[in-house]
Formats: C-alpha cells, sequence, structure tokens
C-alpha cells in the first residue's frame, strides 16, 4: 500500500480536556457526529481487505480513500493543520459552539 496523493498532511486536535491527538491523513470531514480523517492510497484488492475502505472510483481501481482514525467531535475543541475546507477557510478550526 503506498499513498497516491503523496505525504498525508500532519492534523493537530485539541480536546476539550486539553489533551492532544496527532493524525496524519490527507483530508478530513464530519460525520455522524465524528471528524473522520481519509487518505487516498493505491491498495491492492489484498491490501484492501484489511482496512476500511470509505470510497471509491466509479471503474474497479487501486486508488481507494481508506479510513485513518475517527474522533467524537463532542470531544474536540480545535484541529490544526493541512488542507481545512469547513466553511470554505483555511487555518485552525475552533469546534466549540
Amino acid at each position: 500500500m503506498e499513498y497516491a496523493a503523496g505525504p498525508p498532511s500532519q492534523w493537530l486536535l485539541t480536546l476539550k480536556d486539553g489533551s492532544t491527538i496527532e493524525v496524519w491523513a490527507d483530508s478530513y470531514c464530519e460525520e455522524q457526529d465524528q471528524f473522520q480523517f481519509e487518505s487516498l492510497v493505491e491498495a491492492s484488492h489484498e491490501e484492501q481487505r484489511h482496512v476500511k475502505v470509505t470510497a471509491t472510483g466509479r471503474q474497479p481501481t487501486s486508488k481507494v480513500l481508506i479510513l485513518v482514525a475517527r474522533i467524537p467531535a463532542v470531544l474536540v475543541s480545535s484541529i490544526e493543520g493541512g488542507p481545512v475546507e469547513i466553511d470554505g477557510r483555511a487555518g485552525p478550526v475552533d469546534t466549540s459552539d
């Protein structure tokens, strides 16, 4: 298995209790009240059986999006790092209400 979009971005999550989590992934989104981090990889069908594939192309391909981490949004106070596309803005994201 190899990264298909180059090296992943570093994401630093600060949790509401003050602890931090470092995640390496190409992107993230908020889905079902969780932050889901994913990476685009080139993986054989055998390798794909050992990871959580979250998206594939329309044609059978070895490039797939895989799950790297899922973190409950309620625990997160901010996310800093790689390309951010929440509300179309880049930079640190404050997740507090």
